[in-house]
């Protein structure tokens, strides 16, 4: 894994997975800010002749609900990403219900300003406890550049639509968001498969994730309109097959486990003509091909200098997944 964005992103993963567990081990987790800051300095350091960071401003954060914004490409096409990061509570939980400005959820306001940047909105986790693959050995995404470890769960990639679905029910269920989401370095692999280049597959894989999450949030809304509003609801893609059981003997010697930390299959409530509306927006980007860059961002990888023109998306790490032609 020398040298490759991949091999960089599983040890930054091993290491937030290690530094979270012994922090909260000793009663002081640093918070998502620090583990951003150190895991986005330790990504530029690494690769710095094809990475450039502009992160986001507190102020801009509360505004847009996203730490930073991802942006891969390849020559002048690629794709973005909103990402919003959670770190683990000491049982493994995230405060998914914070609201910014005391009315909407931070998830409301990253999936809303995504959709303006034009970007897919998902969310970053740093974790500390391991939950087990149900095939045991196996990696949940494929690549060539090592096998899994448990110290990659130490950062994960999510769709935020997964956020949403559970938002959207009585219970915040912390299970239901481990599973559905996957190690960052086997989404983001730079390489791993020779058959197709690096932005196509990185692409591919998140638009899995979301497509998946869309898929689901549209189903669970739909039970809501069958006499029982109760069933077992399938899941589109391979990532049903990757579900576990979570490994309580890591939790012995913790408080019990928080009632809210449990996978329900109760229906939610029918989407909201809002959330319609919202849904096609995103089944449109998800439908659609990589596709050229922004002139912001564009202008951002020729080391324009000034303000970007939309304060909006000031904040950036911008990543070369390859040399297509412009």
């Amino acid at each position: 894994m020398v040298g490759s964005l991949c091999g960089t992103l599983a040890r930054r993963a091993e290491l937030t997975f290690a530094a979270l567990a012994a922090e909260h081990r000793k009663g002081w987790p640093s918070s998502e800010v620090t583990h951003t800051e150190e895991n986005l300095r330790a990504i530029d350091r690494a690769h710095g002749d094809r990475v450039a960071i502009r992160p986001f401003t507190s102020d801009e954060e509360r505004s847009n609900g996203a730490d930073w914004e991802w942006w891969f490409h390849s020559g002048a096409v690629g794709f973005g990403m909103r990402v919003q990061a959670k770190r683990a509570n000491r049982n493994g939980g995230y405060d998914l219900r914070y609201r910014p400005d005391g009315d909407k959820y931070q998830n409301d306001l990253l999936i809303e300003d995504a959709m303006k940047a034009g970007c897919i909105p998902a969310y970053v986790f740093y974790n500390h406890l391991n939950w087990p693959q149900i095939r045991p050995g196996k990696p949940w995404v494929g690549c060539d550049h090592g096998p899994f470890t448990e110290g990659q769960l130490g950062c994960t990639i999510a769709s935020a639509l997964v956020v949403k679905q559970t938002l959207r029910g009585a219970r915040v269920s912390t299970r239901y968001v481990k599973h559905r989401s996957r190690p960052w370095n086997r989404i983001l692999c730079d390489g791993s498969e020779s058959s197709a280049p690096s932005l196509e597959v990185a692409y591919g894989r998140v638009l899995s994730l979301h497509q998946t999450a869309l898929a689901e949030l549209e189903e669970k809304a739909e039970l809501s309109k069958s006499p029982s509003g109760v069933a077992s609801l399938p899941i589109r893609s391979a990532s049903s097959n990757e579900l576990g059981r979570v490994d309580r003997h890591q939790h012995d010697g913790e408080e019990d486990r928080r009632w809210a930390d449990h996978e329900t299959t109760r229906s939610a409530a029918p989407l909201s003509p809002t959330e319609r509306a919202l849904r096609e927006q995103l089944r449109e980007m998800t439908d659609r091909p990589v596709r050229r860059l922004p002139q912001r961002v564009r202008a951002m990888i020729r080391g324009a200098e000034g303000e970007p023109a939309d304060e909006r998306t000031a904040g950036a790490v911008l990543v070369n997944l390859g040399s297509a032609e412009t």
